[in-house]
């Protein structure tokens, strides 16, 4: 059983023994993650540390101000960075999920290292967690913070050392030690988030518009889904293309995106459909019947309507561990008020979907 008070006695000499007297960035995300490290190495290191949110311009939103007023006690000095423009600009247009996450990376630790040099820090020190690595040496897909672990030398290619002192811990782990640390509750509770952020729910092409229309879902969904314990909640956004298809015995509509997902402990990289459902419970023979298919998003209709162009999936999860998953049994009248609520204040949305996908075959995030 994780103890966090022997985890800290034992990492304290450590980070001391490691950092001397050099000083360190810590990359703080606001989520639980990177914010229970960075916080880990103020309480031992001080001043030393240099606490940093950047806003890639995939945040929440106003997530930035939030996150600033959740750390005002316990990291006082963390420095946001907007870098929103420089992040968008260039990642926009691209559609594979993969070459988006590379992109992201590449410009998240061309960032850092610049700012390294600016607060003259040796160190990097980033949230990296055991859910992080496993999935990216398993080649599901490119966590933007697992970089030593497949072979990247962040001193020649960046400039920086690596500091990773949650990267044998699981979630659930972190979370305790987060409360042991007496991180506000806005922060330890919090639900993950991905570094990416809110790219990887743009599923397919990324442009503004889909951005700035999953960032209001996001927020609807959020809002709506806050007090009910789902392990992890969120909105995801696709263009409504597709071409109706008979697969087995069922009517499935095939969307012009693919999403990621995980087959045989491999990465799959899969078509998502959608099922026209009565009952989201019990969809799990249907669900089972397509994944012979290239399929990775099985996704039930809540409503939609004649206008629009985007489709808005609902994605909730329960999970411990985050290696596996099942989605959230959401009461049908919570999903209908879900779209009732995007239709209105999102008028180029033409449907919303609930996802009936567990982890595996699908990944929690879509990209």
């Amino acid at each position: 059983m994780f103890n966090p008070s022997s985890f800290i006695d034992e990492i304290t000499p450590q980070l001391k023994d490691k950092i001397g007297n050099e000083r360190v960035l810590a990359a703080v995300s606001g989520g639980v993650d990177s914010t229970t490290a960075a916080v880990l190495a103020y309480k031992i290191l001080g001043d030393k540390v240099i606490p940093v949110l950047i806003d890639t311009g995939f945040l929440r939103k106003d997530e930035a101000k939030k996150v600033k007023y959740y750390l005002r006690d316990v990291l006082p000095n963390l420095i946001v960075i907007d870098k929103s423009d420089l992040f968008v600009s260039s990642i926009e247009g691209l559609s594979d999920a993969e070459e988006k996450r590379k992109k992201f990376r590449e410009l998240f630790y061309s960032t850092i290292s610049s700012l390294m040099k600016q607060y003259n820090a040796k160190y990097l020190m980033q949230g990296t967690i055991a859910a992080d690595w496993v999935e990216t040496q398993g080649g599901i897909k490119t966590q933007h913070n697992v970089l030593v672990q497949i072979g990247i030398d962040t001193e020649k290619q960046w400039g920086f050392t690596l500091i990773e002192p949650l990267a044998d811990l699981y979630k659930n782990e972190v979370r305790e030690l987060a409360r042991y640390l007496n991180l506000p509750k806005e922060i330890s509770e919090r639900q993950p988030f991905p570094g990416p952020g809110l790219l990887v729910r743009v599923v397919g092409k990324l442009t503004r518009e889909k951005l700035e229309i999953v960032r209001e879902a996001n927020e609807i969904v959020e809002s709506s889904l806050s007090d009910f314990g789902y392990s992890q909640y969120f909105a995801a956004i696709f263009e409504s293309s597709g071409i109706l298809s008979k697969l087995s015995d069922n009517n499935v509509f095939i969307y012009d995106v693919k999403a990621t997902g995980v087959k045989g402990d491999v990465r799959a990289y899969g078509n998502v459909v959608k099922i026209y459902c009565e009952d989201y419970y019990n969809v799990k023979n249907i669900v089972d019947k397509l994944e012979k298919y290239d399929i990775t998003h099985v996704l039930c209709t809540v409503k939609e309507r004649e206008e629009g162009k985007y489709s808005i999936a609902v994605r909730a999860v329960i999970t411990e561990d985050f290696m596996t998953a099942d989605y959230a049994k959401i009461p049908k009248e919570i999903l209908s008020n879900i779209a009732d609520q995007i239709f209105e204040k999102i008028h180029s949305v033409k449907e919303v979907l609930y996802d009936v996908t567990s982890k595996p075959p699908a990944t929690i995030e879509f990209e």
